[in-house]
C-alpha cells in the first residue's frame, strides 16, 4: 500500500475519533430534581423553557433553571403533554383528565373512566394535546378515545374494539392516532373513524407526525408498522423478539424511532430501511426524536439515557442510576428532558423519581450569548453594568471547562441581572423625566400667574424672587425642590398679603385682612367705652343734684349745716 494513502487513512481516522470525542462531549447535565414519587412521563416545550412531569400522584412544572413553579395533587399513574410554548399542560390520572396553565390554575378536569363496580373506574391510559393547546385527546384502558377543546368541552368520543387505548394528536388537532388491543385506529377533528388496521397482537404505542400524514406504531413480540393517512400499511418491521415499548415519528414522517425490550433503539426510514440499531443494557421503554431526525434520545432501564444522531452514533451518555422511564426533546434536539423511576430501594407503588435537564453545548452557547447582549445593550445606554458582567465572566470559565450546570446557571443570573438593572435604570430614567416634566410645568404656571397679577398692578417682587429661586433648582436638577419653589411663588402671586384670600376678592390685597379687622375691633371698642363713659356721668351728676336737694332740705328743717359734707358735694 502506498505510504501516502496510508497516512491519509490514518488521518481520516484520527479526524474521525477527534468528531466523535467532540461530539460525545456536546451534551451535558443541567440539573435534576428528586420528586417524593417515580417519574411516569416528562414532556418539554419547544424551546426547553418549560417541563412539565407526571409523577406518581402530581403533576410538575418546572422552568429552564429548574426552579419548581408549581404542582398539583391528581390521583396514580400521571402523565403529562405540554403545548409547544408551555402555555398549556395536559395530564391524565386515575380515570380523569385535567388541564392547566402555566400559572398551575386548573382550567378544568373531566372523567373519562367507566364505571365498574361500587367506587372502581378505569383509568385513563393516556393523553396528548395539539401545539396550540387547542384540542387535548385521551383514551382509556377500557377502549374508548377522546376529544376535548381548551375550554373543556367533550367534542366526542368514540368505542374501540379493544382496550388499553393510546394517543397521539397531530399538530393542530386534525387528526387522532390510536390504538386499542391489536388495532391502529385514525380519526379526524370531527370524530369521524377514517380506518382502523389490525396488528395481529397487542399495540403498545402510536405516533403521528405533525401534519396527519404518517402514523407508526409499534407491538409485542417486536414488530414495528408505519401507516399512511389513508391507511395503507407502508411497512412493516421485525425486531429482535421483544416488545416494541416506544415508537417516535419525526414531523415529516422521514424518520422513526423504536424502542424495544430487546434492549435495543431502532431508526427508520419512510421507506422501512433500518438505519442502524443499538444494543443498551436494558429494555428501552421511552425513544423521542426532534423534529428533523437529527437526534434521538433514549431511555433504558439499565438507568441510561442516550443520546444518538441521525447516523447512529451515540452522541452521549448518562447515567441515572435509576430506570429511565421517559424521554422528551425539543424540537432542534437542543434539550433533552428525562424521567427516572427507582423500584429497588424499598419502594412498593409509589417509588421514588429524579427529574433531569440535559442541554447541548450550543444551547448553553445561546443563553452565554443571550447574557451578553442583554449586558451590551444596558451598557449602551450608559447603564452600569459591572456586576452582570462578573457573573457572565463566571459563566464563561465553566462553559470553558465544561461544566454546563454552572456555565447555564451563571449565564442566567447574568442575564436577570442585566435585565433588572436596565428596568431599574429605565424606571429611574421614568421617575426623572416625569420630575422634570412636572417641575417645568409649575414653573410655567408661575411665571403665567406672576406675568398676569402684574399686569393689573400688583407687586410681585417677592413671587419673582422665588421663580428665581425654582429656576435655579432646576438648572440644578433638583427637580422637586424646584416644583415646591414654583408652587410657593404661584400661591404669593395669587394672593400677595398672604391672608388666605384671593387678590380678586381682597378689599385691601397689600394688608392682611386680619390687620383691617383688628383696627375695626379697636375703634369699635373705643367708641363704645366713650359711650359708657357718658351714661355713667349723667348719672353720676344726677345723684349729686338728688344728694344737694336732701341736704338743702336738711338745712331748712334745722340741721346744723357741715363745712366738710358740703365740700364733698361740690
Amino acid at each position: 500500500m502506498d505510504v501516502n494513502y496510508k497516512i491519509l487513512i490514518g488521518l481520516i481516522l484520527i479526524l474521525t475519533l477527534f468528531v466523535n470525542t467532540a461530539q460525545a462531549q456536546k451534551y451535558g447535565f443541567l440539573w435534576s430534581y428528586e420528586t417524593d414519587g417515580g417519574v411516569n412521563s416528562v414532556a418539554i416545550s419547544s424551546d426547553g423553557s418549560y417541563i412539565a412531569a407526571g409523577i406518581y400522584d402530581k403533576v410538575y412544572l418546572f422552568d429552564r433553571k429548574g426552579n419548581l413553579l408549581w404542582s398539583y395533587k391528581t390521583g396514580r399513574w400521571v402523565e403529562v403533554a405540554i403545548s409547544s410554548d408551555g402555555s398549556y399542560i395536559a395530564a391524565r390520572s386515575d380515570y380523569k383528565v385535567y388541564l392547566f396553565d402555566r400559572e398551575g390554575n386548573l382550567l378544568w378536569n373531566k372523567s373519562c373512566g367507566e364505571y365498574i363496580a361500587a367506587g372502581i373506574y378505569d383509568k385513563v391510559n393516556s393523553v396528548s394535546i395539539s401545539l396550540d393547546g387547542s384540542y387535548i385527546a385521551a383514551g382509556n384502558r377500557y377502549g374508548k378515545v377522546y376529544l376535548f377543546d381548551r375550554e373543556g368541552n367533550l367534542l366526542w368520543s368514540h368505542e374501540t374494539d379493544g382496550v388499553g387505548v393510546s394517543v397521539s394528536i397531530s399538530s393542530d388537532g386534525s387528526y387522532i392516532a390510536a390504538e386499542s388491543y391489536d388495532k391502529v385506529y385514525l380519526f379526524d377533528r370531527e370524530g369521524n373513524l377514517l380506518w382502523n388496521k389490525s396488528c395481529g397482537w397487542n399495540v403498545n404505542s402510536v405516533s403521528i407526525s405533525s401534519d396527519g400524514s404518517y402514523i407508526a406504531a409499534g407491538r409485542e413480540y417486536g414488530k414495528v408498522y408505519l401507516f399512511d393517512r389513508k391507511g395503507n400499511l407502508l411497512w412493516s418491521y421485525k425486531t429482535g423478539g421483544g416488545d416494541v415499548w416506544s415508537v417516535s415519528i419525526s414531523s415529516d414522517g422521514s424518520c422513526i424511532a423504536a424502542g424495544s425490550w430487546d434492549n435495543k433503539v431502532y431508526l427508520f426510514d419512510r421507506e422501512g430501511n433500518l438505519l442502524w440499531s443499538y444494543k443498551t443494557g436494558g429494555w428501552v421503554v421511552s425513544v423521542a426524536i426532534s423534529s428533523d431526525g437529527s437526534y434521538i434520545a433514549a431511555g433504558s432501564e439499565d438507568g441510561k439515557v442516550y443520546l444518538f444522531d441521525r447516523e447512529g452514533n451515540l452522541l452521549w451518555s448518562y447515567k441515572t442510576g435509576d430506570d429511565v422511564d421517559s424521554v422528551s426533546i425539543t424540537p432542534n434536539g437542543e434539550y433533552i428532558a428525562v424521567g427516572s423511576y427507582c423500584y429497588n430501594k424499598g419502594y412498593i407503588t409509589s417509588g421514588r423519581g429524579v427529574v433531569y435537564l440535559f442541554a447541548s453545548e450550543h444551547a448553553v452557547h445561546v443563553i452565554i450569548e443571550e447574557a451578553r447582549n442583554a449586558i451590551l445593550s444596558g451598557k449602551n445606554k450608559g447603564y452600569n453594568m459591572q456586576e452582570a458582567e462578573s457573573l457572565l465572566t463566571q459563566a464563561e470559565n465553566e462553559f470553558k471547562a465544561g461544566n454546563y450546570s454552572k456555565a447555564n446557571k451563571l449565564a442566567l443570573k447574568a442575564k436577570e441581572k442585566a435585565l433588572q438593572i436596565a428596568k431599574q435604570a429605565e424606571l429611574s430614567k421614568k421617575a426623572i423625566e416625569e420630575a422634570r416634566n412636572t417641575s417645568k410645568k409649575a414653573m410655567e404656571e408661575a411665571r403665567n400667574v406672576i406675568l398676569s397679577e402684574k399686569s393689573r398692578g400688583y407687586n410681585m417682587q417677592e413671587a419673582e424672587s422665588l421663580l428665581s429661586q425654582a429656576e435655579e433648582a432646576f438648572d440644578a436638577g433638583d427637580y422637586k425642590k424646584a416644583k415646591e419653589i414654583a408652587e410657593n411663588a404661584k400661591t404669593l402671586a395669587l394672593d400677595i398679603d398672604q391672608d388666605g384670600v384671593p387678590n380678586d376678592s381682597d378689599f385691601a390685597p397689600t394688608i392682611k385682612n386680619i390687620y383691617v379687622y383688628g383696627a375695626v375691633a379697636v375703634l369699635v371698642t373705643a367708641f363704645a367705652g366713650v359711650g359708657i363713659n357718658i351714661k355713667r356721668r349723667k348719672e353720676y351728676q344726677a345723684k349729686v343734684r338728688e344728694y344737694k336737694a336732701k341736704y338743702e332740705q336738711l338745712k331748712a328743717e334745722g340741721f346744723e349745716p357741715d363745712e366738710e359734707l358740703e365740700e364733698l358735694l361740690k
